[in-house]
């Protein structure tokens, strides 16, 4: 599954960040970026998993999560970043990540 896969991995490790053409950003801003990225996914996860949600209800919670992430804490680079790392996560449940973060 890819939240989960997502939730194991070094989503911000330097490499990746080399590999976007960054700089990285100090190590606290990272593992801020990574400590809010795991929160996110887990809570992705056990909304994905609530039987007892119908598609709308997820989106609806799903939009909240979103919504709720603390995006004034990190620059325009750092957003893309997070964006670009839930985006699959949030796509492996069926939605458009795009119309939603």
């Amino acid at each position: 599954m890819k939240i989960e896969e997502l939730i194991l991995n070094d989503n911000y490790a330097l490499p990746l960040w080399e590999k976007r053409g960054l700089i990285p950003s100090p190590a606290p801003v990272i593992k801020k970026l990574e400590s809010v990225t795991v929160n996110f996914l887990k809570s992705l996860k056990v909304i994905n998993e609530n039987s007892e949600l119908d598609k709308s209800s997820k989106l609806d919670k799903l939009q909240k999560l979103v919504d709720q992430l603390p995006w004034d804490d990190f620059d325009t680079e750092e957003k893309e970043f997070l964006a670009d790392v839930i985006a699959p996560a949030i796509e492996s449940m069926g939605y458009n990540p795009w119309t939603i973060i």
